[in-house]
């Protein structure tokens, strides 16, 4: 039976969490464009089953963009990553 692979968008400070999580693909980035830019090639080159983004992200990228994403591409899920109140 073939696993899950799941991807995550994230700041920095979540980088080193979620490669020890287990998560197959972890991408820090800078800026939402390049959030959105990574979410889209791992979407058109199917890298992954399940995408999280860090809360942060999504409120620079802002949630509207967040659902055309998800809309236009109904798979992978796209699940944002709610965090606690950090640096």
């Amino acid at each position: 039976m073939p696993s899950m692979r799941i991807a995550a968008i994230v700041l920095r400070d979540l980088e080193d969490a979620l490669k020890a999580g287990g998560a197959d693909i972890v991408i820090a980035v800078e800026n939402p464009s390049e959030a959105i830019t990574h979410i889209e090639n791992i979407i058109r080159e199917k890298k992954a089953d399940l995408i999280l983004v860090d809360d942060k992200i999504v409120a620079r990228i802002g949630k509207g963009k967040l659902k055309e994403i998800k809309y236009k591409y109904p798979v992978p899920a796209i699940v944002e990553l709610e965090t606690q109140n950090r640096k």
